[in-house]
C-alpha cells in the first residue's frame, strides 16, 4: 500500500513540474514594420537558441510561443537585424532599419565615383583591408576568392609569374580573355597569357606593390564597353592607389616569415650502395659479352688481358668505349674513395 502511495507522490510531482514548464510559455504577438511604417511580410522571427521560429504573414503581423526571458530575433534581406527580450508584455511591435551602410559607399565606376546605390553596372569593390589580412606578393594574387564572377588561375608554377583573369568566364576561343586594366585613370591592356601560362610581354600588375592599393573595383556587365570600347569586351579592373594626406608622417613596416619542407622524399643509396650496384652491373656486362674466359671474380688487369686477347686488332684502354662498360673505377677499392664527389641531388634541389 505504501508503495502504491510513494508511485502516485511521484507521478503528482511529475504532472505538476510538466504543467509549471508548459505554463512558462506564452502566446507572442505583434507588427513588424519598416522605416516608412509599412509592414514587412516574410520576415524570420526565431526565439534565440532554439528552433522554434515563425515568419510574419502579408500584413506584417506574426504569432509565436515564448516564454518570459527568452528573445526573440528578427531577421529579413536588407534591414539590421534586431533582438526583442519578452518580459511581462504579450505583445512587441518591431521597427527595423534599412541596411543602407553599404549603398552609400563610393564606388569607382570609370568615369568618376558614385554612390552605390546610384549605380546600374554590376561592379564589386575590394578596399585595401583585403590585402593587408593576408600574406601576398602581387596584386592580382589578392583577387583569389574576393570578387564574385571573377576566375584567377595559376597557370605557371614558376615564382613570380602573373595570375590569368577570367571575368564572367572566358568569351573567346582563339583571342585572349585577359581584361582591360584602368590605374588610376590609364587603361593598360594586356594580352593573353601563352602556350606556357606565362605573359609574352608581361602583365600591367608585375611592378605594383599590394600596400600601394587603396581600392579594386570590377566592372563585369556590358555597361563597361560604353567607356572603354571593345577593349572592355572582357571586363575592366579599376585600380585606384593611395594618395598623399594632411597629417603626420606615417610608417609602415609589414613583414611575412615561413617556413617550407620538402615532402616524400625518396630514399637513395648511399655511396657503398651505389659502388655495390655499379659493380652487379658492369659484372653483369662483362659476363655476358660472350668474350671467352670471361668472370665475374676477375680484376681489373685479368679483364683487360682477356678482352685483348680476344680482340687484338681493337685492344681496350681508355680511348675505347667497353673500357668503362666491362672495368671498374679503381678509387672505388680505395678507402674513403678519394678524388670521388658523391652528390645527393634531391639536397641539391631543395637547397638542404
Amino acid at each position: 500500500m505504501e508503495n502504491k502511495f510513494n508511485l502516485l507522490l511521484i507521478i503528482t510531482v511529475f504532472a505538476l513540474l510538466q504543467t509549471s514548464g508548459y505554463a512558462q510559455k506564452k502566446e507572442i504577438t505583434g507588427i513588424v514594420t519598416d522605416p516608412d511604417k509599412l509592414s514587412l511580410p516574410g520576415v524570420n522571427v526565431l526565439v534565440k537558441g532554439t528552433n522554434r521560429g515563425t515568419s510574419t504573414d502579408f500584413d506584417g503581423r506574426y504569432k509565436i510561443a515564448a516564454s518570459s526571458g527568452e528573445t526573440l530575433v528578427f531577421s529579413y534581406v536588407g534591414v539590421i537585424s534586431k533582438e526583442q527580450k519578452i518580459g511581462e508584455s504579450n505583445t512587441y511591435n518591431i521597427f527595423l532599419e534599412s541596411e543602407s551602410s553599404n549603398l552609400n559607399e563610393v564606388v569607382v565606376i570609370g568615369y568618376g565615383t558614385q554612390k552605390k546605390k546610384l549605380t546600374t553596372g554590376a561592379i564589386s569593390g575590394i578596399k585595401t583591408e583585403n590585402f593587408t589580412e593576408r600574406p601576398i606578393s602581387r596584386v592580382d594574387q589578392g583577387l583569389i576568392g574576393q570578387v564574385a564572377g571573377v576566375r584567377v588561375k595559376q597557370t605557371t608554377g614558376l615564382p613570380g609569374q602573373p595570375f590569368s583573369i577570367e571575368i564572367r568566364g572566358a568569351g573567346s576561343i582563339t583571342a585572349g580573355n585577359e581584361p582591360l586594366y584602368v590605374i588610376d585613370g590609364f587603361p593598360l591592356s594586356t594580352e593573353g597569357s601563352n602556350a606556357i601560362g606565362g605573359f609574352s610581354s608581361g602583365s600591367p600588375l608585375d611592378n605594383m606593390n599590394p600596400n600601394d592599393i587603396a581600392s579594386i573595383e570590377v566592372l563585369k556587365d556590358a555597361a563597361a564597353s560604353s567607356i572603354y570600347g571593345s577593349r572592355a569586351a572582357n571586363g575592366v579592373v579599376l585600380i585606384t592607389t593611395k594618395k598623399g594626406s594632411k597629417g603626420k608622417t606615417k610608417f609602415t613596416f609589414n613583414t611575412y616569415g615561413g617556413i617550407n619542407k620538402e615532402v616524400n622524399r625518396v630514399d637513395m643509396l648511399s655511396s657503398e650502395g651505389w659502388i655495390k650496384r655499379a659493380k652487379m652491373m658492369i659484372d653483369s656486362q662483362w659476363v655476358g659479352s660472350g668474350i671467352a674466359g670471361a668472370s665475374a671474380s676477375q680484376t681489373t688487369a685479368e679483364r683487360i688481358a682477356t678482352y685483348n686477347a680476344a680482340n687484338p686488332s681493337a685492344p681496350l684502354t681508355t680511348s675505347n668505349n667497353r673500357y668503362f662498360t666491362y672495368l671498374y673505377d679503381d678509387r672505388w677499392d680505395i678507402p674513403g674513395h678519394p678524388g670521388l664527389d658523391y652528390i645527393d641531388w634531391q639536397d641539391k634541389v631543395f637547397r638542404t
